[in-house]
């Protein structure tokens, strides 16, 4: 499995709430529901399903609040899917421009270009509260977005603004070494982000050189294809070609991509 499909499901568990007021019976049941499941995909990987239920069953039908967090934290991230040690994520300020997140119709290209400070961090030993660590901080006030890791795990590429003050595709080291821009940027008013590892070696991006509006706002919106090129940024080409966004491609096992549209 890819690395950055181990990180989506780790950041699942990873925002469970840890001082919850009063659990329902609805989390209660949904907490059974995830151990049951748990036990049956995965049997002999997951040892401790039994105890975990008999552990849900003392607490009662009204559990104290902080024993079901406990024991839900305990049990969720007892998946043998979660079988790693660091979490690879962005970290931004609250007080970001629309918290770095456009609206429903939109992509990077509609939020501002300046005004963050984020910063690609890791968070080693998670299963002990975690300590953070920044890899890569931008020089500038930029949004860093669109993080992907490549399939050894050591490189990744992300999104950021770069040349001609526009969403470029880049790349460093899991480590945060070896900084370079992989779009060539030549284009003055074309952004490029949402980048995509592929298995062999070349990169699948969204990009606004198709020159097209969100028609439902019209047109005041810019849209975003999906584009191929190698590794170095050259040999460019267009793979959609549709009227509205394609969103975050994903290789799949069989070497299929998924994106949304």
């Amino acid at each position: 499995m890819k690395p950055h499909v181990l990180a989506s499901l780790w950041i699942g568990f990873a925002c469970l709430p840890v001082h919850a007021a009063t659990p329902d019976e609805g989390s209660v049941d949904s907490l059974r529901a995830a151990i049951v499941d748990l036990t049956k995909t995965f049997g002999d990987r997951y040892p401790r399903g039994g105890d975990f239920l008999k552990r849900l069953d003392a607490l009662g039908p009204k559990p104290d609040s902080q024993a079901l967090n406990s024991l839900r934290r305990e049990a969720l991230l007892a998946n043998p899917l979660l079988d790693f040690g660091k979490l690879l994520f962005i970290r931004r300020s609250a007080d970001s421009p629309h918290l770095g997140l456009p609206q429903n119709w939109q992509g990077n290209c509609s939020l501002p270009s300046s005004g963050f400070s984020d910063a690609i961090s890791t968070l080693e030993d998670v299963r002990n509260g975690g300590v953070p660590v920044t890899l890569l901080k931008p020089q500038g006030p930029l949004m860093v977005s669109d993080v992907d890791l490549d399939f050894d795990g050591k490189r990744m590429l992300f999104s950021m603004i770069g040349s001609h003050k526009r969403w470029q595709i880049w790349e460093c080291g899991t480590d945060g070494s070896g900084l370079r821009q992989v779009t060539p940027g030549t284009e003055a008013d074309v952004d490029n982000y949402d980048p995509c590892y592929l298995p062999n070696g070349r990169i699948i991006f969204a990009s606004t050189r198709v020159f097209q509006g969100v028609p439902c706002v019209g047109g005041g919106s810019n849209v975003a294809n999906l584009f191929l090129m190698n590794s170095d940024g050259s040999g460019i080409r267009q793979l959609c070609f549709d009227q509205d966004h394609n969103w975050c491609p994903t290789v799949l096992n069989d070497g299929r991509v998924r994106y949304t549209r």
